[in-house]
């Protein structure tokens, strides 16, 4: 009667609790995951559950089947049900590998045996209860030419003949297992009908391009929906709409969509002076120079394009320097060179002397602290360049460019301190006239100056080239543009770090030193393990069950985080086999790369470093308690997929081109590798969706490559089954894909995962001489 009051309250129109259900009776209701272990670990009788989420249709549907076979079969089997869309039951959902509902999950003598995957229905249900061992076969999915809608499907027979007698014709081309296909299908059915309402000329066909090859490799279709328009017969271009009403519209006027942007302009060929490096001068470059910090990226990086600027501005502050180089490598061109020096993610910053030493940066990617580093790092004393150009038209000119220029005190080496002692309250701006980040500040430094005058603030807004006035910028240690500092009467009180109009206004009516930086989370007491780049896998490859927070301290959500952590962690504190850990990812960026952090925070569950599993629960102590409780303790932990995994064949079995795909296990792997001159190999999770996505691709490459007759043997390994495999090549994250030659890891592939891509890699693979190998 309770829950049936709490769920009443929080949806008053939601259904009855399942549990309160008078049908349900013979339904044994688990309510998380310590009865879920209790039941598993205790009861002798086989045992269903199915797991569910409230709001699923197809659930409601099932539970009335479910309900009747529990009747059936007391007392000979258990049938249970357990709600694992509450947050606090998202380790179950995880620890099974629950991606949808209902799964049903069938166990004996406490471990799981089989996936029922027959029809949700009584009979289904009855039939696999008293023979578990033989699964009823799976309903073959309808194909969508024996759906009625208007929409045509033409084959490679009827293709010309449908598409040469209409004016105008929109055409899918789809793959039968593509998700993005299966939701667009009922927006293409459902325009097509309108288009017959509605009296629109033209048509909307779709082609199977796995079943109708010939039309598919005709068009070049490499990708799925593509969606191309015709007139009378002949293709026009490309469309990218994906809704109803967007199809419609365009069929209502077809007109051809704008072309898509130029193609980016490859950061080597920018103007600026950041050396781009390549396989032949790379070590040549290194070996002649003092000083220089090489920036590895890949141009479709986010985090690299957000670096970019910064990294070229701290070039162009050390343009004159023979001594220091800032240099950039492009991974996904010279993957040698990456692989060579372990880059595990993108952007990854190193700083080379002479090529004997080499150490990792790891601070921050502005401007100024690529200049603070390398000034710290090189014997070049923090002065500036002197310009070129230190006529008064130089300063002039930089002011005289910006609205209110006027109002900002220019300052010489020779007026400084003397206009300052007469200021009881000043703003100075330190900056390089040919810095971008100073150019920028300007405008609102200019427009500051104006509306403090308008508002009758007595203060005084001034500016100093560090790079003429080179003596001030001596005595104020200026080693980063640009810099701001206030004053009193001609004494220096602290740096200003505003750089907006509002924030420098507001700050100017009421000048207050900064609160002192915040003390950094690793060195405050607490039980929660701070990991760096040296100790993150060692800690992690000796502790059996780690939760690890990936954070970056400016990061709101983090913060919140933090104290529920640390009580968490301050609860685990004399339990040996589990720690709670986190790491700056703004200090170990090289470490959150490798492990794809997107945001802050992202929290992962550890087993002995071979598991890492996503936590989804909520961010508070208790559920951080309780999900380390039942990894460690009531469920076994996750040091393997629960889930007995389906065999190769069936894995690649309804995949084409799969006979070229060839699957070792870790007995034969070395023994048939070490024959192979080409060899790329596929480690998957027989669950993994993107490991499912790139089997048709991998395949279809494999199979291009041998018709070519191309030295290239594809291999698969799922290595949630062959686990030795997994441990000898750090094998974290699926897919992995691997490049060997001889029995030998050569590379690790971190191209764009298509089908041309694979190819041009395969035909130009990096190498090494016979006797290297």
């Amino acid at each position: 009667m309770y829950l049936s009051i709490v769920n009443f309250l929080k949806d008053p129109s939601g259904d009855l609790p399942w549990e309160e259900d008078e049908r349900a009776k013979d339904v044994l209701h688990i309510s998380d995951a310590n009865i879920l272990g209790k039941l598993l670990s205790r009861e002798k009788l086989p045992i269903m559950v199915m797991f569910y989420a409230p709001w699923c249709g197809f659930c409601k549907r099932l539970k009335p089947e479910y309900e009747a076979v529990a009747t059936e079969l007391k007392k000979k089997a258990i049938m249970a049900a357990m709600d694992v869309n509450k947050p606090e039951n998202a380790i179950v959902r995880q620890h099974f590998n629950i991606t949808g509902f209902p799964t049903l999950l069938y166990f004996e003598d406490g471990q799981m045996k089989h996936k029922y995957d027959g029809e949700n229905n009584r009979d289904g249900l009855l039939n696999f209860m008293k023979n578990p061992e033989k699964q009823p076969e799976k309903p073959k999915e309808e194909e969508w030419a024996d759906n009625t809608s208007e929409v045509f499907h033409l084959t490679d027979e009827n293709f010309n003949s449908v598409l040469e007698s209409e004016l105008s014709a929109l055409v899918m081309f789809y793959a039968p297992w593509c998700g993005h296909c299966k939701k667009m299908k009922p927006e293409f059915e459902a325009a097509a009908a309108s288009m017959k309402e509605q009296d629109i000329p033209g048509i909307l066909a779709a082609v199977d391009a796995i079943k109708e090859k010939t039309v598919a490799d005709r068009f070049k279709i490499t990708g799925y929906p593509t969606v191309k328009y015709f007139k009378k017969g002949e293709v026009q271009y490309d469309v990218n709409f994906r809704t109803a009403d967007k199809i419609i519209e365009f069929m209502n006027d077809p007109k051809e969509p704008p072309p898509p942007p130029p193609p980016e302009i490859p950061w080597s060929e920018e103007p600026g002076h950041v050396v781009h490096l390549k396989e032949e001068d790379f070590k040549l470059f290194l070996r002649r120079k003092k000083h220089v910090l090489v920036m590895f990226y890949a141009p479709w990086c986010g985090h690299c394009k957000k670096a970019k600027p910064e990294f070229k501005a701290a070039a162009e502050y050390f343009k004159d320097e023979p001594k220091v180089e800032f240099a950039a490598v492009d991974c996904t061109a010279y993957s040698s060179i990456c692989n060579a020096h372990e880059v595990k993610g993108y952007p990854t910053l190193m700083y080379f002397n002479y090529y004997k030493e080499k150490r990792a940066y790891e601070g921050s990617r502005t401007e100024k602290d690529f200049v603070d580093y390398m000034l710290s790092t090189s014997d070049t004393p923090p002065l500036p360049i002197p310009a070129t150009a230190t006529d008064a038209n130089e300063i002039e000119n930089f002011w005289a460019e910006v609205p209110n220029g006027e109002l900002v005190h220019y300052l010489k080496d020779s007026t400084f301190h003397e206009v300052l002692e007469s200021k009881p309250s000043a703003l100075v701006m330190f900056y390089a006239h040919w810095g971008g980040h100073c150019k920028a500040l300007r405008r609102a430094f200019a427009e500051a100056a104006a509306r403090l005058k308008e508002q009758n603030i007595d203060v005084f807004l001034a500016a100093v080239d560090g790079t003429i006035e080179t003596s001030l910028q001596q005595e104020y240690s200026i080693n980063a543009y640009p810099t701001m500092k206030y004053f009193k009467n001609g004494k220096v009180q602290f740096d200003v770090a505003h750089r907006t109009v509002d924030k420098i206004v507001e700050f100017m009516k009421d000048p207050k030193e900064p609160p002192p930086p915040e003390i950094p989370w690793s060195e405050e007491p607490s039980s929660v393990v701070h990991l760096k780049e040296d100790n993150f896998k060692p800690i992690l490859k000796k502790t059996k069950h780690v939760l690890l927070m990936f954070y970056a301290p400016w990061c709101g959500h983090c913060k919140r985080a933090k104290p529920e952590f640390t009580d968490a962690a301050e609860y685990f504190k004399n339990d040996p086999e589990v720690e709670l850990a986190a790491i700056d990812c703004t200090v170990y960026s090289g470490v959150c790369n490798s492990h794809d952090i997107k945001a802050y925070p992202t929290i992962k569950y550890f087993n002995y470093y071979t598991v890492e599993k996503p936590y989804e629960g909520t961010r508070v102590s208790k559920d951080f308690v309780r999900y380390m409780e039942i990894a460690s303790r009531s469920l076994p932990p996750p040091t393997a997929e629960p889930t007995p995994p389906p065999e190769p064949e069936k894995f690649w079995e309804d995949v084409p081109h799969a006979e070229h795909v060839h699957y070792l296990k870790q007995n034969v792997f070395h023994d048939v590798m070490k024959t192979k001159k080409s060899a790329l190999v596929m480690f998957y999770a027989n669950w993994g969706g993107h490991c499912k996505a790139l089997r048709p691709v991998f395949a279809e490459a494999a199979a291009k490559l041998k018709q070519q007759r191309i030295d290239a043997f594809f291999v698969a390994v799922d290595a949630t089954v062959e686990t030795s495999l997994r441990a000898q090549y750090s094998i974290i994250s699926y897919p992995t894909l691997k490049y060997f030659q001889y029995g030998k890891e050569i590379a690790e592939y971190t191209r764009p995962r298509l089908l041309e891509d694979f190819i041009r890699y395969m035909k130009n693979p990096p190498t090494l001489k016979r006797e290297e190998l």
